[in-house]
């Protein structure tokens, strides 16, 4: 007999499934656990859920007796996904290249008897994009390109502090039609492996170079997160090509703790008061040291935002529980330098920690980052994280079509309606844990 169905079997990652249960014991109680394996160690999720008088669940009307989340939800388990004992304490999910997450979904009875499984495969990559890996004229990145001529608008994809090249989040970008380049800027094969070596004049190659593709339009939208988000708003101020801004949670000036150079020197910068940081059993806080930049702020060493050019539109995020930056008070400070120099500004502030992820990425409360040497509070709680998770990158995808322009609709793949689990090759079982 029959168990588990899904509508969608092989979906893009923001995309709602619809699972259900059938042929079940009328008035029974049913537990179903969710694993998601990958290469840095597994996540995983559970609720236990009471069948109906006809011996069917639907998840998304039925409320959990228990489990890792605690309202009806049909994405539920996807929402609530915890790290496992094999994934590193403070380690971090990379998806880079994007391959698609296989999640496992198991359906057992009161007495832990399996009753049924199935895998659910969801794309961080539209199976129709082109990715190229690009090493050019000193800048390094990925180019992600939607089938067709186009003409596409494009964005430019950066991150923090960690370093590297992080590829979901531009993936996921491209798989709503728009040409997308992520682009690593330190800690990344031969680029300089500390971040104050960093030139903002290096942020202008990839700008030209996805700019000048025969297959884009002239509107170039740019995203940062954390300090990744403190560069973007930099990079308006110098280079008028950029039309839309998306800045999440990052500092609202750069510091003596981070900078850039301009012109192979150091930027003028503020000092923070590090007697702000705290620890929080044995996790590092800093989000109260970056609120003293505020009052040391001067024009020779803030962000310079009335030199933005008034056509280029801006999107805050702001988390209300960032461990790491003060992402309210950082916004509100942008918010009004915007509104003083005429520029459109639109604000959401979110429950939520520090990294605000594309829909379904695992929650990362505490993070070991190489750049300050501790295990970092990120803040947020699980479930409300990744709800506003869903939230701000649907919000984040209409802002960029309105005003970027809308790319050409993106045509479906032929979707396997039965998914089988990955083929993994055999290795150290300690090469296939988190990496710090």
């Amino acid at each position: 007999m029959k168990h588990l169905n899904i509508d969608k079997a092989d979906s893009l990652q923001p995309e709602h499934v619809h699972i259900t249960a059938n042929g079940l014991r009328p008035g029974g109680t049913y537990r179903f656990d969710m694993k998601l394996r990958h290469n840095y160690g597994s996540h995983a999720s559970y609720c236990v859920l009471k069948a109906d008088e006809n011996g069917n669940i639907d998840m998304k009307t039925a409320k959990p007796l228990r489990g890792t989340y605690f309202e009806a939800d049909g994405m539920g388990l996807f929402l609530s996904m915890t790290p496992c004992e094999d994934f590193a304490y403070g380690g971090y999910l990379r998806c880079t290249p994007p391959i698609p997450f296989f999640y496992l979904l198991i359906l057992s009875d009161e007495s832990g008897t399996k009753l049924d499984e199935m895998y659910i495969k969801k794309h961080w990559m539209h199976p129709l994009l082109t990715r190229t890996e690009i090493e050019h004229d000193g800048f390094c990145g990925t180019l992600f390109k939607p089938p067709g001529d186009g003409p596409f608008p494009c964005v430019m994809d950066i991150s923090g502090t960690g370093g590297g090249l992080h590829e979901h989040k531009g993936a996921m970008l491209a798989s709503e039609g728009f040409v997308v380049i992520c682009v690593a800027f330190f800690q990344f094969k031969d680029l300089p492996y500390k971040m104050e070596d960093v030139d903002v004049e290096y942020f202008l190659k990839p700008i030209e170079f996805v700019l000048g593709l025969p297959y884009t339009t002239n509107m170039l939208g740019i995203q940062g997160v954390s300090f990744g988000a403190t560069i973007v708003d930099l990079l308006s101020t110098r280079y008028p090509q950029i039309k839309a801004v998306v800045s999440i949670n990052g500092p609202h000036a750069q510091s003596h703790y981070c900078l850039l150079k301009e012109h192979g020197k150091p930027m003028e910068v503020p000092y923070l008061d590090d007697s702000k940081l705290f620890f929080i059993n044995t996790i590092l806080a800093t989000a109260p040291c970056f609120k003293t930049l505020t009052p040391v702020l001067t024009p020779e060493n803030s962000i310079p935002w009335h030199r933005i050019p008034k056509d280029t539109a801006y999107r805050l995020i702001g988390s209300v529980d960032d461990l790491c930056a003060p992402s309210i008070h950082s916004n509100l400070h942008i918010q009004k330098k915007l509104q003083e120099t005429g520029h459109y500004v639109e604000l959401e502030l979110v429950n939520g920690g520090h990294i605000m992820e594309p829909p379904y990425f695992p929650h990362h409360d505490i993070v070991y980052a190489k750049f300050q040497g501790f295990y970092c509070g990120y803040g947020g709680e699980i479930v409300l994280h990744a709800k506003s998770q869903e939230r701000t990158w649907a919000n984040t995808i209409n802002f960029f079509k309105r005003k970027l322009g809308s790319p050409p609709p993106m045509p479906d793949w032929m979707r396997l309606t039965k998914v089988d689990g990955p083929l993994r090759p055999i290795v150290n079982k300690n090469e296939n844990r988190s990496r710090l």
